[in-house]
């Protein structure tokens, strides 16, 4: 029987509320009468109004005897229904091992740090494949149309009385770039966020 892993993250940051643009949780009511499909369990979706129109955020997750498969899509109404414009997949297929997968619900967000009036996702998860006390891997992306940006790497590991391991990550190259310095540091935030793995 594999170990359920605890992982225990804080509460998303209001310091960014300026930032961040109102978007409506839908429930899967919702989403069957606009015939938008939940590839898996249904793990959140949210409905939201930019320059470019309205839109839905879905979040998923399938699970399997050794697998996770973690996908999120937007969703963008046309004048024949939804279109998907882009999606996230990740996942893990783990035989033998520990695995687990997950999204960081709390710290989706939704923003126009670019002031052009078009919304950006950021969607957080977590992957593991392993055994023991080692970190998760962990990403947070966010999306602005065709531009995807993210920041990878592992979960910072604490246990009471022991020093902290783990938190390696890396930035994606354009994020370096002063063009995108708005985008670093809301990434650069959520990273703080989710990426604290505190165990007991």
């Amino acid at each position: 029987m594999k170990r359920s892993k605890r992982f225990t993250f804080a509460a998303w940051a209001l310091c960014c509320a300026p930032l961040l643009q109102a978007a409506t949780p839908v429930d899967a009511n919702f989403l069957a009468t606009q015939h938008i499909a939940v590839q898996g369990d249904l793990i959140g979706a949210h409905r939201l109004t930019d320059k470019a129109g309205e839109h839905v955020l879905v979040l998923s997750r399938k699970q399997a005897t050794d697998s996770f498969k973690l996908n999120a899509s937007y969703f963008t109404r046309g004048e024949t229904g939804w279109k998907q414009e882009w999606d996230i997949r990740d996942g893990v297929d783990c035989p033998g091992l520990d695995a687990d997968a997950g999204f960081f619900p709390a710290a989706t967000t939704f923003t126009d740090l670019n002031h052009d009036g078009r919304m950006e996702v950021t969607v957080s998860y977590r992957t593991f494949c392993g055994g023991g006390v080692d970190p998760y891997v962990v990403k947070v992306i966010l999306r602005d149309g065709a531009t995807k940006l993210a920041i990878r790497g592992e979960s910072l590991v604490r246990f009471p009385g022991q020093p902290p391991f783990g938190g390696e990550h890396k930035h994606d190259k354009a994020l370096l770039s002063p063009a995108y310095a708005a985008y670093k540091q809301h990434l650069d935030r959520v990273w703080t966020t989710v990426s604290a793995d505190n165990r007991k």
